[in-house]
């Protein structure tokens, strides 16, 4: 890192690490009561991905026998630690259904830059995937908040199609490319400024190409999409445009092959709405799309079992 990239670097510590102060002062996290904590083995050597996991049982220690299992990670903009931000949801898909539920913390920007939460989410993938005594591979999905949800977008490519039962997205944004203070969202009304949103693409891209499909799964074979899908988008949102697009584009690709994408636009709620406290329609709306989360995910396996 020459002289410049290392004073970027400190000008963007500096801001979110100042936004991550804030954020816990005005807006601390509660601390997570998982069933369990996992330690997942990571590709770094001397270093492990935590999970919090959360039993169908919502007993303490591992769910008995093997399970479906929803993998899930959390929204940060690539930048914010707000692991545990899930856990409602997470609680609700294991009590609801016979999924264990493993939220995983993936590394952040800029302390790590991208590919590090790629890796992060592939890493965890893997273990599952190689632990069928514990999970029953055959029925794997993945979720996702905002940018966990583009994760969840990326990582189902890097596998072989027909691996992932489904993908449950929450108002993930699939391209980082372009400039971001010209999104629109579908219904105009309360769009946030793009100054952070820049931040946190800088600091998570920094000189890296945005059109890499691991960083915009917009740019991916939508071949590579998993077959059941059930993505949330929100009016006010700005990151609905691409998203309400690319969903577009893979149900007509997959139309051929039998591909079922659900796309449901919440109607008068913002990014984040599930996490709303501010606005008792948008939690509603949260509680209805975990609801039909919980459907979703038991018709597959029933359709399954």
């Amino acid at each position: 890192m020459g002289l410049f990239g290392f004073l970027q670097y400190l000008r963007l510590k500096f801001l979110i690490s100042s936004l991550r102060l804030l954020v816990q002062l005005v807006a601390p996290l509660p601390v997570p009561k998982p069933d369990l904590v996992l330690r997942i083995p990571s590709r770094d050597k001397g270093r492990t991905i935590k999970a919090n996991v959360y039993n169908p049982s919502g007993e303490p220690g591992s769910a008995r026998g093997p399970h479906p299992v929803l993998i899930n990670f959390f929204g940060s903009g690539f930048a914010l630690q707000y692991h545990g931000a899930d856990e409602p949801f997470c609680r609700f898909i294991a009590t609801k259904t016979s999924h264990v539920v493993l939220d995983v913390q993936y590394r952040v920007a800029p302390e790590n830059p991208f590919p590090a939460a790629v890796n992060d989410a592939e890493d965890a993938v893997k273990y599952v995937l190689s632990h069928p005594d514990e999970y029953l591979i055959s029925h794997v999905s993945l979720s996702g908040f905002s940018s966990g949800g583009t994760l969840a977008l990326v990582n189902s490519t890097l596998f072989p199609h027909g691996t992932f039962q489904s993908l449950v997205g929450f108002y993930p944004s699939p391209s980082m490319a372009g400039d971001p203070a010209t999104r629109k969202a579908p219904v105009p009304g309360r769009e946030r400024p793009s100054f952070w949103t820049k931040v946190f693409r800088e600091a998570y891209i920094r000189d890296k190409d945005a059109r890499d499909p691991r960083i915009s799964p917009v740019f991916a074979d939508t071949t590579n999409f998993p077959q059941e899908m059930l993505i949330f988008t929100a009016d006010h949102d700005v990151s609905a445009t691409d998203m309400e697009a690319l969903a577009e584009r893979i149900k007509t690709d997959g139309h051929a092959s039998g591909r079922n994408l659900v796309l449901r636009r919440m109607e008068d709620c913002d990014h984040g709405f599930d996490k709303n406290k501010k606005r008792e329609n948008q939690m509603e709306a949260g509680r209805r799309a975990y609801a039909q989360v919980a459907v979703f995910l038991n018709r597959l396996e029933g359709e399954s079992g």
